[in-house]
């Protein structure tokens, strides 16, 4: 199972997955609220995304599989595995993601602190196509394979709208909305691979070794010359990574 980032949609992982489904079963939903789904009537947030989720999965009788997420994609899979004991990931495959309490907050998006302020400035940075056009052009490095083009079909009227609403949610608050998720890092118990860009705008290199190294014997892969959506950036290395991982 791929679950995907924001901004995003199961198209982050669509060049990865059709290199994957020769040999195995994917599942690649849509998030609440992104690409083809309906808007989340209550909680869009982390459990709110991992309980339709699993009740997904549920539906199609999956108990246990891989679970492959990039970003936003991370927590809501971590929450998956802390709340749903029925639930097993296999194995984890974590992509540019953050999942720590005290992750380094550039001043200007400290305004996500401050009501009113904070909602009319992130829906002038990430709630509309002129602000992800700019947050597209300086995140992703490898614009050859992952056009603007391709880039701006996760921008539907929904997708952009949550992408506000969770960018300013994480950042009012990285010590309510992350304090569970760094606490069980050290207890995964899932083999867990790491991949990361050398060169993301908004999680540097720091952040990719600060993972590794909070789960047990996780492994690391960084991707040179690359942003912040490596799924889209480099999926053939992606998914030589994830094959070669999975059978190792």
């Amino acid at each position: 199972m791929f679950l995907h980032g924001i901004p995003g949609s199961a198209l982050t992982w669509e060049a990865v997955a059709a290199r994957m489904q020769d040999q195995y079963r994917v599942i690649v939903p849509d998030l609440r609220g992104f690409g083809q789904s309906e808007p989340p009537v209550g909680d869009y947030y982390m459990e709110g995304q991992a309980r339709a989720i699993v009740d997904l999965l549920d539906t199609l009788g999956v108990e246990e599989c891989t679970l492959a997420t990039h970003d936003f994609g991370g927590p809501v899979g971590l929450t998956m595995m802390r709340l749903f004991s029925d639930f097993t990931a296999r194995e984890l495959v974590l992509s540019d993601t953050n999942l720590f309490t005290d992750t380094y907050v550039p001043p200007p998006l400290r305004v996500a602190k401050i009501p009113l302020l904070n909602t009319v400035f992130f829906q002038l940075m990430v709630g509309n196509r002129f602000g992800l056009r700019m947050l597209y052009n300086g995140a992703v490095k490898e614009k050859e394979t992952a056009s603007w083009s391709k880039f701006q079909r996760h921008l539907t009227p929904s997708g952009m709208a949550m992408t506000r609403r969770i960018f300013q949610r994480s950042l009012a608050d990285l010590e309510a909305n992350y304090g569970e998720i760094e606490r069980m890092l050290t207890d995964i118990q899932s083999r867990t691979l790491v991949l990361w860009g050398d060169d993301d705008l908004f999680f540097s290199t720091g952040v990719g070794e600060r993972t590794r190294a909070a789960i047990p014997d996780a492994e690391l892969i960084v991707f040179d010359e690359t942003g912040h959506f490596v799924p889209e950036e480099r999926p053939a290395e992606v998914t030589a990574a994830i094959r070669g991982f999975l059978r190792s």
